[in-house]
C-alpha cells in the first residue's frame, strides 16, 4: 500500500511542478508583453508638452518588474500662469516628479492580495516626493496619498487605468483661506495601442475662499468619452462634459495676460499661434454659471468625416445681468478623412517652442496650402443648426450654412474665383440694444486716449455720437428693405451664391462688382 501512496505523491509533485513551470513561463511571457505596453505609454507621456522627461529606466524580473520615471514641468508653458498660483504652491513647479510603476506579472497578478482576476499585469504607481513637497501636500491631504494610480493590463494588450485624488478640507486661519476639495476619479478602459478607449472622469466639487480676494466654487463636473478609430484613421465617437454649477466672486481688480495658444496646445495639441492671447483686467464682480453642457459627436461615411458639436448652459449671471438659456449646435460635414489625418501629422511636426510668432503663422499657412487642398476639393460644409441666447435686452438667434463647391487648386491663384466657389445662407435676429452696446463699446476704444494724457474725451458725448450714427444707419437700411425692426429686435436674411449677395432678398453689390446700368440720379439723366 505504501507504493501506490508514494506514486500518488510523485504524481502530485510532478503536477505541481508542471503547474509552477507553466505559471512561471506564463509570468515571463506576460512580463515581456507588459514591458511593450508600458513602453508605449511612456512614449505618449514623453510627447505630452506639459512635461519633460528627466530620466527613465525599466528593470524586468521574472514575476515582477519596476519602471521609474522622472519628470519636470515645462516651465516655458507654465511660466505665464505661475504668478496666479499661491506662494506655497508655486515652488512645486520647479520640483522633479519621480514615480515608480510596481509591476506584478500575470496570469494572476493580484493573487498576493487575494485578487484572483486574470490579467497580463497589475501596475501600481508610487510617487516619490521631496520632504518639502510632501510637507506642502500634507497640509491638504494629511496622511492620505495625494494621488493613487492603478493600471490593470488585459491579455489582449488593453487595460483599465484608474486614478483617484482624495478629498480634503483645508483651513488657514491666519490668511483666511479655506479650500474644500471633494476628490477626483478617472477611469480609462482602453484597447491595445490606445487607439480605442472609453473614459469617465468625475469631480464632485471644489470651493476656494480667500477672505480678502473672493471665492471660487464649482460642482458636478463630469466628463465621458467613447473613442474608436475610423477606416481613414480619424478618431470617431463621442465626448461630453457637464458642469452643474460655477460661482466666482472677486473683490479686487486682477490684471491678466493669458497665453491661451499654449494652453490650447497642451490640451488639444492644436497650434493656433499667439493671436488668441487676451490681456486686460478683471474688475470686481460676481459670476454664476449653471447647467453647462458640451457634446461632440464624430462619425464617418466612406472616407468622409462628419462632426457635430453642441454647447449650452441654463444661465450665466454677471453682476446684476442674466444671460441664458443659451444653445449652440454646429456641424462640419463632408470633411475628407485622409486629408485631415495628413494635416494633423504635418502640423504636429512644426516646432512650437521658441519660434517667432510671425514665422510660426507662416509655417501654418504653408502647411495648410501644401496638404489641405483635398479638404477644399471635396465640398466641405459648415452648418449652424441652431444658435440662441436670451439676453437682458432680448434674444439673439442665428441659423445658416456655408458650403464650398467645385473648388480646384488653381482657384487659390484667383481670389475672385475662389470666393465664387462659396455658397452661404444665414438668418439673423439680434436685440437692437445689444448691437448698440457693441457699437458704443467700440467707439470708446477708438476715441479714448491714454489715461495719462491731459485732454480726455467726454465719454457721454462719444456714446451719444455712436448711438446717433447707429440710429441713422439702421433707419436707412430699414427704409431700403435690408433690415426689419420690430419690438426692439433687428432681423434679416443673407444669401451668397455664385458670387451674388442678397440681404433680405435684395441684391447687394460687392466691392469687386460694377453696376451694369448707371444710376439716373447720379448721371443727371431724365426723361
Amino acid at each position: 500500500m505504501l507504493v501506490p501512496q508514494k506514486k500518488r505523491l510523485i504524481i502530485a509533485g510532478g503536477v505541481l511542478g508542471g503547474l509552477f513551470v507553466l505559471y512561471g513561463g506564463a509570468a515571463y511571457w506576460a512580463g515581456l508583453k507588459t514591458e511593450d505596453t508600458l513602453a508605449e505609454q511612456h512614449r505618449m507621456l514623453a510627447e505630452f508638452p506639459l512635461f519633460k522627461v528627466k530620466s527613465h529606466s525599466y528593470e524586468r524580473g521574472w514575476f515582477s518588474s519596476t519602471e521609474t520615471t522622472e519628470l519636470t514641468f515645462n516651465r516655458r508653458l507654465s511660466g505665464p500662469y505661475e504668478a496666479m498660483l499661491p506662494d506655497n504652491l508655486r515652488p512645486l513647479l520647479g520640483s522633479t516628479i519621480r514615480f515608480t510603476h510596481h509591476v506584478k506579472h500575470g496570469p494572476l497578478p493580484g493573487i498576493g492580495s487575494f485578487d484572483f482576476r486574470p490579467a497580463r499585469a497589475l501596475v501600481s504607481t508610487e510617487f516619490a516626493m521631496s520632504d518639502a513637497t510632501r510637507k506642502t501636500l500634507s497640509r491638504f491631504f494629511g496622511d492620505k496619498e495625494p494621488i493613487t494610480v492603478t493600471n490593470r493590463l488585459g491579455f489582449g494588450g488593453g487595460g483599465l487605468l484608474e486614478v483617484n485624488i482624495p478629498s480634503f478640507d483645508y483651513d488657514e486661519a491666519l490668511s483666511g483661506v479655506k479650500v474644500n476639495w471633494k476628490g477626483f476619479d478617472l477611469k480609462v478602459d482602453y484597447a491595445s495601442g490606445y487607439k480605442e478607449y472609453k473614459a469617465e472622469a468625475l469631480s464632485p466639487g471644489f470651493l476656494l475662499e480667500a477672505s480678502s480676494k473672493g471665492s471660487l466654487a464649482f460642482d458636478g463636473v463630469k466628463y465621458l468619452s467613447d473613442v474608436r478609430p475610423g477606416s481613414s484613421g480619424i478618431k470617431l465617437g463621442t465626448s461630453e462634459l457637464t458642469v452643474g454649477d460655477v460661482q466666482l466672486n472677486w473683490k479686487e481688480s486682477v490684471p491678466y495676460n493669458l497665453k491661451l495658444n499654449e494652453l490650447v496646445y497642451v490640451l488639444t495639441r492644436i497650434r493656433v499661434g499667439e493671436f488668441i492671447n487676451p490681456s486686460g483686467e478683471f474688475h470686481p464682480s460676481n459670476v454664476g454659471l449653471k447647467g453647462l453642457r458640451y457634446q461632440m459627436v464624430t462619425s464617418e461615411q466612406d472616407e468622409f468625416v462628419n462632426t457635430r458639436g453642441k454647447f449650452d448652459f441654463a444661465s450665466f449671471n454677471l453682476n446684476d445681468k442674466r444671460y441664458g438659456p443659451m444653445k449652440l449646435d454646429v456641424s462640419a460635414n463632408h470633411l475628407h478623412g485622409p486629408t485631415l489625418l495628413k494635416l494633423d501629422e504635418e502640423i504636429g511636426k512644426i516646432p512650437f517652442e521658441g519660434v517667432d510668432p510671425a514665422i510660426l503663422r507662416q509655417r501654418y499657412v504653408n502647411t495648410i496650402k501644401t496638404y489641405g487642398v483635398p479638404l477644399l476639393e471635396n465640398s466641405p460644409r459648415l452648418v449652424v443648426n441652431e444658435f440662441s441666447l436670451r439676453m437682458p435686452s432680448g434674444e439673439a438667434r442665428l441659423k445658416g450654412n456655408l458650403t464650398l463647391t467645385g473648388f480646384q487648386k488653381a482657384d487659390l491663384q484667383d481670389p475672385l474665383t475662389f470666393l465664387k466657389r462659396f455658397e452661404a445662407e444665414a438668418s439673423v435676429k439680434l436685440p437692437r440694444q445689444t448691437l448698440e452696446d457693441l457699437v458704443v463699446a467700440q467707439a470708446r476704444n477708438l476715441f479714448t486716449v491714454d489715461a495719462s494724457a491731459e485732454d480726455q474725451p467726454n465719454l457721454r458725448e462719444v456714446d451719444e455720437l455712436a448711438r446717433s450714427l447707429l440710429d441713422s444707419q439702421l433707419a436707412q437700411w430699414t427704409e431700403e428693405g435690408y433690415l426689419k425692426q420690430q419690438d426692439g429686435q433687428i432681423s434679416t436674411d443673407l444669401e451668397y451664391k455664385q458670387g451674388v449677395m442678397t440681404i433680405n432678398h435684395k441684391k447687394v453689390e460687392l466691392p469687386w462688382e460694377e453696376s451694369d446700368t448707371p444710376d439716373p440720379a447720379q448721371s443727371g439723366g431724365g426723361a
